[in-house]
C-alpha cells in the first residue's frame, strides 16, 4: 500500500508537526517537574527544546517552551533545593533570556544564530544575576549557575537541536 505524502504525516488523524510541537510543550513542563536535577541535564534538555522548537516552528509558536520550565522549576522547588526562594528573583530574567535566545535564533536560522543567541542569553542572564548578587544579596553560587553552566547547557542543547533539525528535515 502506497502512502500519500498527506497520509504519511498524520497519526490517528493528527498532524505530526502539531503533535510534535505539543509534545515539546509537554516535555517543557515535565522535565523540570520530574527530572529536576542535575542542572546540566535539565538545562541541556530545556535548551534543546527551546532551540529545536524555534528552528522548527519559529519564535511565536515556541513561547510556551520559553516560559513554562521556569515557572515549573520555581513552583516545585526542585532545581536549587533550599535556594528556590532566590530563584523567584531570577525567574523573570531566565524567561527573558530564553526569549532572547529564541528570538535571535528565529532571525538567523543557522549555527550563527544559535551561537549569537547563546551569547546574548548568557550575557543578559549573567549581568542581571551579578546585579542581584551585589544589590539584594542573592547567593554568589548563582553566578556560576547563570554563567558558565548556562553556556554548557545551551551548547549541549543547541548542538543536539541543530543536528536533529537537519536530520528530521532530510527524512521528510
Amino acid at each position: 500500500m502506497q502512502l500519500t505524502k498527506e497520509k504519511r504525516y498524520t497519526l490517528l488523524g493528527l498532524d505530526l508537526n502539531t503533535l510534535t510541537l505539543y509534545t515539546i510543550y509537554l516535555f517543557a513542563f515535565l522535565i523540570p517537574l520530574v527530572v529536576g536535577h542535575p542542572q546540566l541535564l535539565v538545562g541541556s534538555a530545556i535548551n534543546f527544546l527551546i532551540i529545536f522548537s524555534t528552528l522548527r516552528y519559529g519564535f511565536k509558536r515556541s513561547l510556551p517552551v520559553l516560559i513554562t520550565p521556569s515557572l515549573v522549576a520555581t513552583g516545585t522547588g526542585l532545581l536549587f533545593g533550599s535556594a528556590t526562594l532566590f530563584l523567584v528573583y531570577l525567574m523573570p530574567f531566565i524567561m527573558v533570556s530564553n526569549i532572547i535566545l529564541s528570538y535571535t535564533i528565529s532571525k538567523q536560522n543557522n549555527v550563527l544564530g544559535i551561537a549569537l543567541g547563546i551569547f546574548f542569553k548568557v550575557a543578559f542572564l549573567y549581568t542581571f544575576t551579578s546585579i542581584l548578587v551585589q544589590n539584594i544579596g542573592l547567593p554568589s553560587i548563582f553566578l556560576n549557575s547563570m554563567g558558565l553552566i548556562q553556556i554548557y547547557t545551551a551548547l549541549i542543547g543547541g548542538s543536539i537541536a541543530f543536528v536533529l533539525n537537519i536530520f528530521t528535515h532530510k527524512i521528510k
